[in-house]
C-alpha cells in the first residue's frame, strides 16, 4: 500500500513539473465539465495527464479537503480561448482558467461604413452568420431598437470581444455606445434644433458620408437644416446611392431622377433611416449647425466644397469646378429649389 501510495504521489509530483515545449492555443466550449476539459488539454498538449489534472482541479474546489476528496464539485473553469506558453505548469493552466484569462481579440470599424459592410467585417472575424443576422428585420427589435434595421446604431470604435461572445451580445454594445453618445449630444444641442433623436442619427449619416474634412461637418449640417425649415429637396448624393441595390460607382442622371425611398432628389425630408453610421463628430454637427444662411455646396476636387447662398452664386460655382475637374469625378451638384 505504501509502495503505492508512494509510486501515486511520484507520479503526481511528475505531472505538476511538466509544461509544454511550445505555446498552445485551445478553445473550451461552455457546458463542458472538468473531466472533459482534462481531457481536451491533454489532447492538445498542454498537460500530461487529463486523469491528475481533474484532481488537481478537485484540490482547488469548494468545501474542506476531505470533502474536496471525497467527491465535492471541482474548481470552477471557465470556457473561451486559451493562450498557453511553453513553460506553463499545470498549477498555472489551472490559476488562468479559474480566473478566466482568456485571448480578448479587437473589432474596429471606422464611421461611414453601412451595415453590409460591417457585416463582412463581422464574418472576417469569425461570426459566419453576421449577414444573416444583421439582415433579420426581427433583431432590431429584440436588440431594444425600434427601427427598421440596425443602420445608424452601431457605433464606430474598437471592441474587444471573445471566442465564444455572441454577435447579439456585441451588438448590444455597439448600440448602447451610440445610445450614451446620442443621448448626451441631443441634450446639449442648439436651441432651435427640433429634431429626435431618430430624426438626429439619419442627418448625422448624411453628414458623415458628405464630406471627410472635419472643420465642414457643421457647415454643411446648417445647409440641410436651412434646406429642411424651407421645405427644399436635400439632393444628397450619398443617400440616392445608398437606395441603389446595385450600385457601379458612376452616379447617372438617371439615377437621380429614380424615385426611391433614399432619394432625396425627389422626395421632401430625411430618408427613413441613417445610411451608414455616424461617428460622433458627425453626431455634434447635426445638432450643433453653423449660423449661416448658405443652402447649396459643391466639391471643389480637393477633398473640400464650396458653399453659397444663392441659387445663381451656386450654379456659377458648378460650372466653375466641372469645367476645371471634367476628367476627374463629376463634382456634386446641389441643385434643388424650394
Amino acid at each position: 500500500m505504501l509502495l503505492l501510495i508512494g509510486g501515486a504521489s511520484l507520479a503526481y509530483l511528475r505531472f505538476l513539473d511538466t509544461a509544454p515545449d511550445a505555446p498552445r492555443r485551445v478553445m473550451i466550449e461552455k457546458g463542458w465539465g472538468a473531466q472533459r476539459i482534462a481531457r481536451h488539454l491533454e489532447s492538445q498538449g498542454v498537460i500530461s495527464s487529463a486523469f491528475w489534472f481533474a484532481w488537481l482541479a478537485r484540490l482547488h474546489g469548494s468545501g474542506s479537503l476531505l470533502a474536496r476528496l471525497d467527491g465535492s464539485e471541482p474548481v470552477r473553469l471557465h470556457a473561451g480561448e486559451y493562450q498557453f506558453q511553453a513553460g506553463e505548469t499545470p498549477s498555472a493552466v489551472l490559476l488562468r482558467m479559474k480566473n478566466g484569462d482568456v485571448v480578448r481579440h479587437r473589432f474596429s470599424f471606422p464611421e461611414g461604413l453601412n451595415l453590409r459592410e460591417i457585416a463582412t467585417r463581422l464574418r472576417k472575424q469569425g461570426w459566419e452568420e453576421a449577414e444573416q443576422r444583421l439582415s433579420d428585420p426581427t433583431l432590431p427589435g429584440k436588440l431594444g431598437v425600434a427601427a427598421p434595421s440596425l443602420e445608424g446604431w452601431l457605433f464606430p470604435e474598437t471592441y474587444q470581444f471573445v471566442r465564444g461572445d455572441s454577435i447579439e451580445e456585441l451588438l448590444t454594445r455597439m448600440i448602447r455606445m451610440t445610445r450614451k453618445i446620442l443621448e448626451r449630444e441631443w441634450e446639449q444641442r442648439a436651441p432651435e434644433i427640433t429634431l429626435s433623436l431618430p430624426e438626429t442619427l439619419v442627418l448625422a449619416s448624411i453628414i458623415e458620408k458628405e464630406t471627410g474634412q472635419p472643420q465642414e461637418r457643421t457647415r454643411i449640417a446648417a445647409v440641410f437644416h436651412n434646406r429642411l425649415r424651407r421645405h427644399m429637396r436635400l439632393e444628397s448624393d450619398p443617400t440616392v446611392i445608398y437606395g441603389l441595390p446595385n450600385f457601379n460607382g458612376d452616379l447617372t442622371h438617371r439615377d437621380l431622377a429614380t424615385p426611391t425611398p433614399f432619394n432625396t432628389y425627389t422626395m421632401h425630408g430625411l430618408p427613413p433611416t441613417p445610411i451608414c453610421n455616424p461617428g460622433v463628430a458627425s453626431i455634434h454637427a447635426a445638432l450643433h449647425p453653423d449660423s449661416t444662411e448658405e443652402l447649396y455646396f459643391v466639391a471643389s476636387g480637393d477633398g473640400s466644397h464650396q458653399f453659397s447662398k444663392t441659387y445663381a452664386e451656386h450654379r456659377a460655382k458648378v460650372n466653375r469646378y466641372q469645367k476645371s475637374q471634367r476628367d476627374s469625378a463629376r463634382a456634386r451638384d446641389k441643385d434643388g429649389r424650394p
